[in-house]
């Protein structure tokens, strides 16, 4: 069983993907905010995959995949977005899921869900 934490500030959508990878045998938290993700981070919850919205309101997703990183080193990661950023994603090969999105696009997000790795240099970030 995976389990995934959640993060996306769209109520509805979090619903949504939380029923489907609950079917999909998938052990789901979700948060709406980066802020509450770190909240559910510290209370030693397990956490295999971090399935982000890029925007947030209070955090890039981006940052949020690095402080998780931080404290959970083998965390995998997938983002969630409107759009793909023009920028490089941080891991340049974790999946990116354009909303809206279909079931096997989800489930295969999770399953080539990508690490940190903590090489290089990322702007603003030492590597």
């Amino acid at each position: 069983m995976r389990h995934i934490l959640l993060v996306d500030d769209d109520a509805e959508l979090r619903l949504s993907v939380d029923r489907q990878l609950a079917e999909a045998g998938c052990d789901v938290v979700v948060a709406g905010t980066g802020e509450e993700a770190m909240r559910l981070l510290a209370e030693q919850i397990r956490i295999d995959v971090l399935l982000t919205a890029l925007r947030l309101p209070d955090i890039d997703g981006r940052e949020l995949a690095w402080a998780v990183s931080q404290k959970r080193p083998f965390v995998r990661v997938a983002y969630i977005g409107v759009h793909r950023p023009e920028e490089p994603l941080d891991p340049v090969d974790a999946p990116f899921l354009t909303k809206p999105f279909t079931i096997s696009a989800l489930a295969d997000a999770v399953a080539r869900a990508a690490p940190l790795r903590r090489t290089g240099f990322t702007a603003g970030r030492p590597g």
